[in-house]
């Protein structure tokens, strides 16, 4: 027998049930307003800017002017506008420069698949990113690490040797290849209790081999000179080469190292 539920059925359980139902529906769309609806004045300005920053990229910076300026106008104090006040005048200018036909069109950079695949992983990034060093100045400090770890991974990794790595046509550019192949050693000192300990640090990516190192290390009228030589120096390796007492009233500690290696000659000094 089929049950037919009847109007005085219906009518009790909407009394029961009906302000549970009502209750659990307004308390999610509540729920979604205040947590996941981006619904103040922070989440749109963030959302126009990073809309900006992607007009921007794609070289359209008549649109990413147009939403900088909205993110000004419109939230003021947020710190989208911050930022969209620090890009809007290089995005005029990029437009006023293209209005003069200065600058070219923002050409997409082109991976050739056929040359990634017959060269080493790590030699392809870093000569890709050497090739477009000087493209952009300010890019100059940050391309520099990242160039030096992937030319890194060359030598320990695939067995590159560091004259090859100097072969590279994208490496030969005079400042990059100063940069990156110039022996470059820094002083460390580590504290202890009577005598602290001062080291040579190879901050180069590459080991210095049959290397000479000189440590000179002075404060006041007080100076050490030690030289040691070694068979190798890994990179970020340290090498103790003497003991100092410094003096916590006695001035200013300075240092100067020379290291002579196969790989080169180079030098550093000052205060530690």
């Amino acid at each position: 027998m089929r049950l037919v539920p009847t109007r005085q059925m219906l009518a009790q359980s909407w009394q029961k049930y009906g302000l549970i139902v009502v209750g659990n529906i307004v308390f999610f769309v509540l729920l979604y307003f205040i947590s996941y609806r981006p619904n103040n004045d922070e989440h749109r300005a963030a959302e126009l800017l990073a809309m900006a920053q992607e007009q921007e990229a794609g070289g359209r910076f008549e649109a990413a002017a147009v939403l900088h300026e909205k993110v000004l106008a419109r939230y003021p104090d947020s710190e989208a506008a911050r930022t969209a006040k620090a890009r809007l005048p290089a995005v005029r200018k990029r437009l006023l420069a293209r209005a003069a036909g200065a600058v070219p069109e923002v050409v997409p950079p082109v991976l050739d698949l056929s040359e990634m695949l017959d060269r080493r992983p790590s030699i392809y990034v870093a000569t890709y990113l050497a090739a477009r060093y000087g493209d952009d100045p300010a890019l100059k400090p940050k391309l520099r690490p990242v160039i030096a770890a992937y030319l890194g991974q060359a030598l320990r990794v695939d067995g590159v040797s560091l004259a090859a790595l100097k072969r590279e046509k994208e490496l030969r550019d005079p400042e990059l290849a100063q940069e990156l192949f110039a022996v470059r050693p820094a002083c460390a000192m580590t504290p202890d209790l009577i005598y602290d300990d001062f080291a040579v640090r190879n901050d180069n990516f590459f080991p210095w081999t049959s290397a000479n190192l000189k440590l000179e290390v002075r404060q006041g009228s007080e100076k050490i000179v030690e030289e040691l030589r070694v068979e190798a120096v890994a990179p970020g390796a340290k090498i103790d080469i003497l003991e100092f007492d410094v003096d916590g009233s006695g001035g200013v500690v300075s240092c100067a190292v020379e290291v002579t290696a196969a790989e080169g000659q180079g030098s550093w000094s000052g205060k530690i």
